[in-house]
C-alpha cells in the first residue's frame, strides 16, 4: 500500500476531520482513506456522464473516419 503525507492542512480542518472521524467511530487516517476513494468514484462518474453526454451528441453524425485518417494523413 502506499502512504501519502499532506503537509500544511489548516489546524481547523484538521481538527473538524477529527471530529468528523471520531463521530464516526474511525481513525483520522481512516476518515482520509474513505474521503479519497470516494472522490475517485466522484471524479470517475462524473468523466462518465461527459462521455456518455458527447457520445449522444455525436452518435450517428456521419463521420468517415477512414477518410478523415487518409487526409490527415496526405497533408
Amino acid at each position: 500500500m502506499a502512504q501519502v503525507l499532506v503537509r500544511d492542512l489548516d489546524d481547523q480542518v484538521v481538527q473538524r476531520l477529527k471530529a468528523m472521524a471520531r463521530r464516526e467511530n474511525i481513525s483520522l487516517e481512516q476518515k482520509f482513506r474513505d474521503m479519497a476513494a470516494r472522490e475517485v468514484g466522484l471524479a470517475e462518474e462524473r468523466f462518465e456522464a461527459v462521455a456518455a453526454r458527447l457520445r449522444e451528441q455525436t452518435f450517428g453524425a456521419g463521420l468517415d473516419i477512414d477518410a478523415m485518417i487518409r487526409e490527415d494523413r496526405d497533408r
